[in-house]
């Protein structure tokens, strides 16, 4: 870890886009501006210890979890042809009943 020592006004350059200036200090508190392009995210570290975790537990699948989604895209796959079905029979068309004995055929 690089330490330094500024006073209000001195700045910091990181590369050539990013600086980092001192403008005030109140007891243990310091205010920093940070200059640097809009393509590079800032944000305090606890929040990005937050969404780093909330990623990492997001990404933490189970087979029950996966198999749960698996039943759910079954009951998902049925209503939407069940929907089809009943749109297709309001608008008159009448071949829908031989595709309806097979609800797994792909339309």
């Amino acid at each position: 870890m690089l330490i330094l020592t500024r006073k209000a006004g001195e700045s910091i350059k990181i590369g050539d886009d990013v600086t980092i200036e001192v403008l005030s200090m109140s007891g243990s508190n310091v205010k920093i501006g940070i200059d640097a392009p809009k393509s590079i995210n800032i944000l305090r570290k606890e929040l990005y210890d937050m969404i780093k975790d909330e990623n990492i537990s997001a990404s933490a699948v189970s087979l029950d979890d996966i198999s749960g989604l698996n039943k759910l895209n079954e009951l998902n796959e049925l209503n939407n042809f069940d929907n089809f079905k009943k749109f297709g029979e309001l608008n008159g068309i009448s071949n829908l009943n031989a595709l309806s004995s097979d609800k797994n055929k792909k339309i």
